[in-house]
């Protein structure tokens, strides 16, 4: 019995070793006085390219698990359209073969792969780029430019980049 218990419990820990290697990841960043905060799963790509395997019309959740969330203490400009100081998941649409938007959710603590179709509070796009290096696992950036927020989403060799307007 207690080497069962043992073994269950070896498991467990093997498991939750593994998980945590991919783990979650915090950006953060201070514009105008306003904390705007992003907390996402970072996944690994694994010899995948997965931003060209998304196809045109999918919904991304970013990162994995959990949906990344965005939680800012001030009002923001998104796409021409004002979005109130709060928490909100947010989503890369793909919209062409190297075109794509973040879009801003209302919804929190969404889990798994439910691909929001609908409910967007405000939609912003963003330049697909070439990066520097890669990066095997994704990284998300969040930087005060200009007294804007500029975002940069990475991974494998890929970049996509938005701005986001700070009140």
């Amino acid at each position: 019995m207690k080497r069962n218990v043992f073994f269950s419990l070896f498991a467990l820990l093997v498991f939750t070793l593994a998980v945590s290697a991919q783990g979650r990841g915090d950006a953060q960043a201070t514009v105008k006085g306003k904390t705007i905060k992003i907390n996402y799963g970072r996944p690994r790509l694994q010899g995948r390219d997965m931003l060209s395997m998304a196809r045109v019309g999918s919904v991304w959740r970013l990162g994995m698990d959990e949906a990344t969330e965005i939680e800012t203490t001030g009002d923001l400009t998104v796409g021409g359209k004002d979005v109130k100081a709060g928490k909100y998941s947010l989503w890369a649409r793909k919209k062409g073969e190297n075109q794509w938007t973040l879009a801003f959710h209302p919804t929190t603590g969404i889990w798994g792969q439910p691909e929001m179709t609908s409910g967007y509070l405000a939609e912003m796009p963003l330049t697909f780029a070439k990066a520097p290096s890669s990066a095997e696992q994704l990284t998300i950036n969040v930087a005060d430019r200009s007294g804007s927020a500029a975002i940069t989403i990475h991974w494998g060799t890929a970049q996509l980049i938005g701005t986001i307007g700070v009140k």
